[in-house]
């Protein structure tokens, strides 16, 4: 009987580990693109889809500020009226050794698009950023 109580709460902890891991906090409808203001700086994230890490998120950072933990397919955008610096590791008990990579940019009210990518070695895994066009943007998926 204690066998089966400890396996089953083993069996319990795995699932929950395993569901919990893979729901991100972005959205599976690309936002709509903002007009150019002087204002705000409108950065648009978009994750793409892979087997590599697939069941990892991707926390993207935006000047210290955690703005999203994107899964595979996921978009999000933020507005910020200051320089910028982005940051994506991997989030939770699956990001544990994946690489991260940074960028930055400065606030003019333009509109900056990223696509985020995984890049395989032979024993590493790292998330890597790019900048795009929206044209690009609109194609990554």
């Amino acid at each position: 009987m204690q066998i089966f109580i400890k396996t089953k709460s083993l069996l319990f902890l795995l699932l929950f580990i395993f569901v919990s891991s893979c729901a991100g906090t972005g959205s599976k409808i690309k936002p709509s693109i903002s007009k150019q203001t002087s204002e705000y700086t409108n950065l648009y994230f978009v994750r793409q889809g892979g087997y590599v890490a697939g069941g990892v998120l991707a926390k993207v950072e935006v000047n210290g500020v955690e703005v999203s933990k994107l899964g595979t397919k996921e978009y999000v955008s933020y507005k910020t009226s200051k320089n910028f610096k982005i940051k994506v590791s991997g989030a939770g008990i699956g990001g544990f050794g994946m690489g991260s990579d940074s960028s930055s940019g400065i606030a003019d009210g333009k509109n900056y698009f990223y696509i985020i990518s995984v890049k395989q070695g032979l024993f590493s895994a790292k998330f890597i950023i790019n900048e795009t066009t929206e044209s690009g943007y609109n194609q990554a998926l």
